[in-house]
């Protein structure tokens, strides 16, 4: 059964890696691009800072919840069926979005959009873990690198795509074909892959690792990261533009944090071997994320742009990482299931504190300085968790399978 499988992983190899590419890089644009054009929606709709964080923080939230919900309506409509489904509600939730006559709609069109992303993206680690189970360190990658790629096109293109229509609304909404080209290539995908489907066996039933300490503390390391992560995203662009530390477009200065992003976590998924210890990595990337927000929050005008690599490769690193943490405390698919669900759930309802926080503190004190203090101060606690990060050892993780 091994060598069947991994005869077929090899031979479906670059099917797998291009349909990932084109769904993930799908699945950024709906909050990235909200950054370069957020100030002019403020002012469309008269939304304070921290009202216009909602944006990027209710994908956060969606996107922890429907973690918990997405392999129970996977098993009953099928992992393909509501990944097409759900792209196809994210590409109408964003042409909604961008004709929002009023405050209510802009959020309630982000809600439909971010259930869409939350639940495509919450089915790609199990369907990794099914077709290339001896590779899903790698497919990994590749999924973290199409959806830094798509954030990337995003950040550079919005603000120049909405200056040539001269509406915001044309740059919000011009991202939804990428869902057409995702649900295109995922119904080829779903062909192609059928009849190479690993077949059905009966699965232990896992329940979540509440009470693990380990867990959370795997759980919290990804939501600190992930808080920074869409802080950036939402803020970054707008403190540029206000702040004028640079003379670079607010829109080539988040496009340059998630295209060193992109570099980062491939670069970390390509790093082979089985399960181990990682916490060597996990603390050089959150040191050199911590240099670069140390650097906005205490030094902006020194080397505005170096700071911005710096986190970027940091928390670049950081996510393709603690993606593969859970893998590293489970002894079976079930129990990698588990704790990446868990890891989801409650890191993206600590990631969406991220741009709520920032928004709220710049609203406070009428500036970005305590706000990136704030980041370097999460960024110093994921330091001092770094070393409890310590993987299970394979027994005592057999052992609490059996």
């Amino acid at each position: 059964m091994q060598d069947s499988r991994i005869s077929v992983s090899n031979t479906h190899t670059v099917a797998a890696v291009i349909g990932l590419l084109v769904l993930s890089v799908a699945l950024r644009p709906a909050i990235v691009s909200i950054g370069p054009i957020l100030l002019l929606i403020q002012q469309q709709f008269q939304l304070s800072y921290t009202q216009a964080a909602l944006l990027t923080s209710i994908p956060d939230v969606c996107m922890g919840v429907f973690a918990l919900m997405a392999p129970n309506v996977s098993r009953r409509f099928g992992t393909d069926r509501c990944v097409i489904v759900a792209l196809a509600l994210l590409g109408v939730a964003m042409l909604l979005r961008a004709v929002s006559p009023n405050p209510l709609f802009l959020l309630g069109s982000t809600f439909f959009a971010s259930v869409g992303i939350a639940i495509a993206g919450a089915l790609i680690g199990g369907w990794i873990k099914t077709h290339f189970p001896h590779r899903a360190v790698f497919f990994m990658g590749i999924y973290a690198a199409g959806l830094s790629l798509g954030a990337t096109i995003a950040a550079v293109f919005t603000a120049p795509i909405t200056e040539l229509a001269q509406n915001w609304r044309v740059g919000a909404g011009v991202w939804s074909v990428l869902c057409v080209t995702a649900v295109i290539s995922w119904v080829w995908m779903a062909r192609r892959f059928a009849s190479v489907a690993p077949p059905a066996a009966a699965k232990k039933t896992v329940s979540l690792p509440w009470s693990n300490p380990q867990a959370w503390l795997v759980a919290i390391n990804f939501g600190a990261g992930q808080l920074v992560v869409y802080a950036l995203f939402a803020w970054l662009a707008p403190a540029s533009s206000e702040t004028a530390i640079t003379t670079l477009p607010s829109g080539v200065v988040l496009g340059t944090f998630t295209a060193v992003f992109a570099i980062a976590s491939v670069s970390a998924g390509l790093i082979p071997g089985k399960a181990h210890d990682r916490r060597a990595l996990v603390g050089l990337s959150t040191v050199l994320a911590t240099l670069g927000i140390a650097g906005m929050a205490f030094a902006p005008t020194w080397a505005p742009i170096l700071y911005v690599v710096l986190a970027a490769i940091g928390l670049g690193m950081g996510f393709t990482i603690g993606m593969t943490l859970p893998l590293d405390n489970a002894a079976s698919t079930e129990q990698a299931g588990a704790w990446t669900v868990f890891m989801l759930f409650v890191g993206y309802l600590i990631a969406a504190l991220g741009p709520l926080c920032f928004g709220g503190l710049r609203d406070h004190t009428g500036s970005y300085g305590a706000a990136y203090e704030m980041l370097f101060g999460v960024l110093v606690l994921m330091l001092c968790i770094t070393p409890l990060l310590k993987p299970a050892r394979e027994d005592c993780a057999q052992a609490s399978v059996a």
